[in-house]
């Protein structure tokens, strides 16, 4: 082995953004890189070791110790006195590939200390004669996905070279410098201002990130996965669409996963974040290293949005980004007026993982399998590439947002809408291809809709409750900035069904609910129902004589005023001159923390007045629908 100790290089962008992310996290972050090759033939555990070790002289990335000079950090390319590398016999156990795959996930939640050497481990788990995985886990800030099979394909060089007693040809892989230099270049050229011009001009006026958990953003600690296959016919249906649109199988997936995010969220247009590999110079495709990039691609899908008009969209939203892909993402974070602590990305990403490169080592045929490709704040669509119609599918989320029980809700969700779609015309709306599983539509249609009696009802406030006993920290409300939990809804909505009820309210009742829609408009109306009352609307933009009308042919008795409409309210009061009496919505909702316990019993049944809503009534006089 060489050694050769580089002096202190400076940090790619790419790798700078992980160390401060680092040092700012409290504790370590869910930072691993993971593979595994799945080796079958008569493999040589010494040549293979011999093998990893030439192949980790020629990738400095994965030899490198950093540091922290003046506030700057710097990477200083060392020799490794010992080989990070174990050999695991796992042939004695029952089932000695699950126990393989128990192992490597231990490990893979085992986060490497950005500040240790090296930056890297490997490990030979030995199944039985003849078959082997080669586990290699790397911290991200070393590597990133581009540089796996450019290494993996040396190290099988390597090792057949080895086998094959002929010359190893040392030196292959470039040096680490090359890359930094590289990436120095390009920061002060023409094409990094034409790539911020672009990105300034493009998001100018984006859209908010959205996110399927409802909750704030936190660091990643811990990672999971849930996996599927695609049904071949899926597959290959979904091919044919994308024949005819004339696009990429990656264009049709990051379409896809476009179309579910709206539907999803509700968002006339969403942002999704890219990975992409940032290397557009011969020296950035032939150096192993960190300089990957994340980046925002915007799609608008409105209600008569065809998976052809989709599919064309994205393309040239895609080609738009892939030509400037080396303008950092955090700079255009910056330049769209996000903080710089949010740990959001842009929205769902989008990781379209290439063909896995087909190699062996020596005469033993290597299979590739991913385990993970890095950190994952929120929420990542993988999806395989491959010359075939074998397609997996991983869902990867951040466990602090997500728990199994929703990771495998999307995971069931995605399948069924990618099958639905694979189905649907090219010229029909996307609005008609279905996002739900055939449980979630049986419970949506039938179960929910079941009007037999017999104990089975359960009404609004009810169900609301129910979530707020199972879940009391989950969000109920996304009102702005603010987030309202089940537990703290359910408390504030039964304070509101109290204070109707000591002011007289309840079943028989009318109440008026004037307010702009949000958190405190929800509770206002749960808290009504709970009172055995029913809700009538007032629009608050429309004239009081409208509104003075509204509460003298209902009846209402009482009017809810939201915040900012207490003024108004009192107005419409004084015009109707009935004794309309006012309760204000402001009190502040209890935190995030508060649990549904000791509220009062629900006034009213399921056959009573649940609400009344005016229409125009086919003689032009508003008319009252109970």
């Amino acid at each position: 082995m060489t050694a050769r100790i580089e002096p202190g290089l400076p940090l790619t962008a790419a790798q700078t953004e992980i160390w401060f992310d680092e040092q700012f996290a409290d504790g370590d972050l869910a930072y691993n890189m993971a593979d595994h090759f799945d080796l079958r033939g008569p493999l040589d555990p010494a040549r293979l070791e011999e093998a990893l070790r030439l192949a980790l002289d020629e990738a400095e990335c994965f030899r490198v110790r950093l540091t922290e000079a003046d506030g700057e950090p710097r990477q200083t390319v060392e020799p490794l006195e010992t080989l990070p590398y174990t050999t695991v016999d796992l042939s004695g156990a029952d089932d000695p590939q699950a126990a393989a795959r128990a192992w490597m996930a231990r490990d893979l939640d085992r986060p490497i200390d950005v500040t240790s050497f090296p930056l890297m481990r490997a490990a030979l788990l030995t199944l039985g004669p003849d078959h082997a995985y080669l586990y290699l886990c790397a911290h991200h800030i070393v590597s990133d996905s581009f540089v796996r099979p450019l290494f993996y394909r040396r190290l099988a060089d390597l090792y057949t070279a080895l086998h094959e007693g002929r010359p190893t040809g040392e030196g292959q892989l470039p040096p680490l410098k090359t890359l930094v230099d590289d990436e120095i270049a390009y920061a002060s050229s023409r094409r990094a201002e034409r790539d911020r011009a672009y990105w300034a001009r493009t998001y100018a006026d984006a859209p908010d990130p959205v996110s399927f958990a409802g909750r704030e953003p936190v660091h990643a600690r811990g990672f999971l996965r849930r996996s599927t296959t695609l049904p071949r016919p899926v597959v290959q249906r979904l091919r044919a669409l994308a024949g005819r649109a004339e696009v990429t199988w990656p264009t049709l997936v990051i379409a896809a996963a476009a179309a579910y995010t709206q539907r999803l969220t509700g968002a006339d247009e969403i942002l999704l974040t890219l990975p992409v590999n940032a290397r557009t110079s011969a020296a950035g495709r032939s150096v192993p290293g960190m300089v990957a990039n994340y980046l925002p691609l915007r799609v608008a899908v409105a209600p008569g949005t065809t998976p052809g008009d989709l599919l064309r969209t994205v393309a040239d939203a895609l080609l738009r980004t892939l030509r400037h892909q080396r303008y950092r993402g955090d700079r255009v974070r910056r330049d769209m007026g996000l903080r710089a602590d949010d740990r959001r990305p842009f929205g769902p990403f989008v990781n379209v993982l290439p063909p896995e490169p087909e190699l062996a080592f020596g005469p033993c045929p290597a299979t590739l399998t991913n385990l993970s490709t890095g950190i994952v704040n929120d929420f990542m669509f993988s999806v395989s590439d491959s010359s075939g119609d074998d397609v997996e599918i991983h869902l990867n989320a951040n466990p602090e947002l997500y728990s199994a029980a929703d990771l495998d809700a999307h995971r069931d969700r995605f399948t069924a809408f990618l099958a639905a779609l694979s189905e649907a015309a090219p010229d029909r709306p996307l609005a008609g291809v279905g996002v739900l599983t055939e449980a979630e539509s049986r419970r949506l249609l039938v179960e929910w809709n079941a009007t037999e009696r017999g104990g089975g009802f359960a009404g609004v406030v009810e169900r609301v409750r129910q979530h707020a006993a199972a879940r009391p920290d989950a969000v109920a409300v996304a009102d702005g900035e603010v987030r309202v939990s089940y537990g703290a809804l359910a408390v504030w909505a039964d304070a509101v069904a109290g204070r109707l009820a000591e002011a007289g309210a309840g079943v028989g009742s009318l109440v008026a609910v004037l307010g702009e829609p949000g958190a405190r408009y929800v509770g206002g109306v749960l808290g009504v129902l709970g009172a055995g009352a029913a809700w009538l609307p007032l629009d608050v933009d429309a004239p009081i004589a409208r509104q003075t009308g509204l509460l003298a042919d209902s009846g209402a008795r009482f009017l809810l005023a939201g915040p900012g409409q207490v003024a108004r309210a009192e107005e419409i009061v004084a015009a109707d001159g009935s004794g309309v009496r006012v309760l204000v919505l402001d009190d502040p909702f209890p935190d995030a923390g508060a649990r549904a316990e000791g509220l009062r019993p629900l006034a009213g049944g399921e056959d009573d007045l649940a609400y009344v809503i005016y229409t125009s009534g086919s003689t032009g006089r508003p008319k009252g629908a109970m």
